[in-house]
């Protein structure tokens, strides 16, 4: 007998905490505009591909002796920040800010944001739904 617990409403979650993390990193390199030195940082993007595979990992397979193995780990993403590698550009005083990129990252990851509260809010319906209540 296979279990499955993969949990698209916790990895959902945890996408809209990393848009809220990363919206603070670019608002503050957006704020350090003029700051001498400044170095443009972002998160380190998220790796679902290794989180999918995690959560399928812990399927677990009904064990006939206690000497089998259950093979589950558990996957720890943290969302790392790192400056940001060939800026586009440079200033005179060192800082590697430009404006134009920031506020494109910033759209893309407002987008994110959107998106993933929409799939949450579909999940919550389908709960609902099948539950006989009337969905939002």
């Amino acid at each position: 007998m296979i279990n499955t617990s993969l949990d698209l409403g916790q990895m959902l979650e945890t996408k809209m905490q990393y848009d809220g993390e990363r919206q603070k990193v670019l608002a503050q390199n957006i704020a350090s505009i003029d700051v001498p030195g400044y170095k443009a940082q972002d998160l380190v993007p998220l790796d679902f591909k290794n989180a999918l595979a995690a959560e399928t990992s812990k399927i677990s397979v009904m064990t006939t002796s206690p000497m089998h193995l259950n093979g589950a780990k558990a996957y720890n993403q943290r969302f790392l920040t790192t400056d940001i590698k060939n800026p586009f550009e440079v200033k005179s005083t060192g800082n590697t800010v430009v404006v134009e990129e920031q506020m494109m990252k910033v759209t893309q990851n407002a987008t994110d944001y959107q998106m993933s509260t929409n799939l949450y809010k579909k999940i919550g319906n389908l709960f609902k739904e099948a539950l006989g209540l009337q969905p939002s």
